[in-house]
């Protein structure tokens, strides 16, 4: 009698304990980037490279594995932009080099349209930091404003992020610095595990097909709008399947089209020319090019388009 009482108290009591689960809050990584840069400044030193100018605090790393890195990197990032091609009219950041800030903190490593990178030291000592995909942001950015935030009609931005393809902001940097990783054996950061250009298919299918909030995540992958919870303290729930399977639909995209032309959609975004553009190259709807993808991974399409 006792068990059975405990149990319905249990029963009775769970949608209240649901009621008081925290909602998700919102993230804001790049909010203390000024307050970044003069603590660097200020207690560290500047490297300077042709493709890149490398901040770090004094001591924060190691100097003999930091020269060879910094050598490796320069090298990498010349590989990149051969990639991307160019000079383009419309890269923001032109024959600039990128400029790193390595910083102490507890922060999501991210470009941010200015030239400049910050890269959390923790993520640097683990194995984790994104260099080349970071670079790789400020190199198909488009002049300002391009990203959502940038704009300051809240209204407008607004606007902008429903038809934004986040999928593809997100999976061509991590795509072309994979291609790169296997050109020059550089040590890019895998943070969500994905394995490389050689399992990211694999990842992303065993991830997707059995991931609880599958619907959730695949309806951004090949189409517009942004994933909300990776804005948000649910980011860790949902990141290292959203991340996976762009570049996995990225990956194949290009192998339809070609890196020129899928780097070339990057300045027709704003205008959402950027689909016709896809469309024409690929010879086919992106609709039908998600279901091929989705075909050749064996997952389910089971989420309505």
């Amino acid at each position: 009698m006792r068990a059975l009482t405990v149990a319905v108290m249990l029963l009775t009591a769970s949608p209240r304990l649901a009621a008081q689960t925290p909602a998700p809050a919102a993230l804001e990584w790049w909010s203390e980037d000024s307050a970044r840069v003069a603590f660097v400044i200020a207690h560290g030193q500047a490297r300077h490279y042709p493709q890149a100018v490398i901040w770090s605090p004094t001591d924060s790393l190691d100097p003999a594995w930091l020269s060879s890195f910094e050598d490796s990197l320069n090298t990498s990032l010349a590989a990149l932009r051969r990639l991307i091609g160019g000079p383009y009219a419309w890269q923001r950041i032109g024959i600039r080099p990128v400029v790193y800030f390595f910083s102490p903190g507890r922060f999501i490593s991210h470009a941010t349209g200015q030239d400049t990178v910050f890269i959390a030291l923790r993520h640097i000592q683990r194995g984790w930091a994104p260099f080349l995909h970071e670079a790789a942001h400020e190199l198909l950015s488009p002049p300002a404003p391009f990203f959502p935030f940038e704009y300051s009609d809240t209204i407008a931005g607004e606007a902008l992020a429903a038809r934004f393809p986040f999928w593809l902001n997100e999976g061509l940097p991590d795509y072309l610095a994979q291609v790169i990783v296997q050109q020059t054996g550089f040590r890019e950061g895998d943070v969500f595990e994905v394995g490389g250009l050689a399992h990211v298919d694999s990842t992303c299918r065993v991830r997707l097909s059995g991931h609880r909030r599958r619907p959730e995540i695949a309806a951004k992958l090949g189409s517009v709008g942004r994933l909300e919870a990776l804005y948000t303290t649910d980011r860790e729930a949902v990141a290292p399947t959203f991340y996976a399977c762009s570049q996995s639909f990225t990956k194949f995209v290009a192998g339809k089209i070609g890196v020129a032309a899928i780097v070339g959609l990057f300045p027709k975004i704003t205008d959402g020319s950027w689909l016709v553009a896809l469309e024409r190259g690929a010879g086919a709807p992106l609709p039908a090019l998600r279901r091929e993808w989705l075909a050749a991974l064996n997952v389910p399409d089971d989420w309505p388009e």
